[in-house]
């Protein structure tokens, strides 16, 4: 059996043991299971543009369907999605996997693959030191999740439904000083200091500096991700530098994609 197909199926029957007496799940987990479906589908795009085929293909696209297995447990244990509450959410999918999936091979480089990059998806920034076979694994996974992110956040948003999905945040607030700070210096944005959505939005216009290849950031462009941010987004001039930078970080991809 392709290793995709038994990540799908272990993940399956997985997800199956948060389902209540009437074999529902909860909203939120329910966007869980659906998410990852579009994850998987995100990789397969961006790794046909790749060329990518055999064990480096099934590899992503185990990685990409696997990512998020924390998410489970984690709001089956603490109630949330914040890992700043609770658990990592990656760190936590790795050991579950570690100890719960069949793995062929437990010490072979499929599993060290895919381990590190359900490990490393969620991290706001990468360690420098990744194994080479791992590498591509963990970018594509993390470009692929990010191309839902975006998604599902603008659907929230503009159906006025942002405090189910997001409810530590203040939907009508402005920018928090403290990430208007921190993109300003570093071109980056973190959760820990997101406040409201505005500040949410920004953090994900900071993504831009965050793709790894450049199908990933085509098919966001398509889709209109970074330009109806920008709509949203009061105007701040402390944030005119980094707005201007996002710019030229599009312009570099425009550049790259063509190329």
């Amino acid at each position: 059996m392709l290793l995709s197909l038994l990540a799908e199926e272990w993940l399956s029957s997985f997800i199956s043991s948060f389902r209540n007496e009437k074999g529902e799940l909860h909203p939120l987990l329910e966007l869980k299971r659906s998410h990852t479906g579009r994850v998987a589908d995100n990789c397969r795009r961006i790794s046909k543009e790749l060329g990518w085929a055999g064990p480096l293909l099934e590899r992503a696209l185990s990685a990409a369907i696997l990512h998020d297995t924390g998410r489970f447990p984690q709001y089956a244990t603490w109630g949330t999605f914040y890992d700043g509450v609770s658990a990592d959410h990656g760190a936590l999918g790795e050991k579950v996997l570690r100890e719960n999936f069949p793995w062929p091979d437990p010490e072979g480089e499929d599993a060290s693959v895919i381990l590190e990059a359900v490990r490393l998806h969620n991290r706001r920034t990468l360690p420098e030191h990744i194994p080479p076979a791992a590498l591509p694994v963990v970018r594509i996974v993390r470009d692929s999740d990010k191309m839902d992110v975006f998604r599902i956040v603008r659907e929230h948003v503009k159906g006025g439904r942002i405090s189910a999905l997001l409810p530590r945040i203040d939907p009508e607030g402005g920018y928090s000083p403290a990430i208007v700070d921190e993109v300003g210096k570093t071109s980056r944005g973190s959760y820990q200091n997101v406040r409201s959505t505005a500040d949410f939005l920004l953090l994900q216009l900071s993504w831009i500096f965050d793709l790894n290849y450049a199908p990933a950031y085509r098919m966001l462009e398509e889709e209109g991700a970074f330009s109806w941010i920008l709509k949203q987004l009061p105007p701040d001039p402390d944030l005119a530098p980094f707005f201007e930078e996002v710019s030229r970080a599009g312009r570099e991809w425009n550049r790259v994609g063509r190329g």
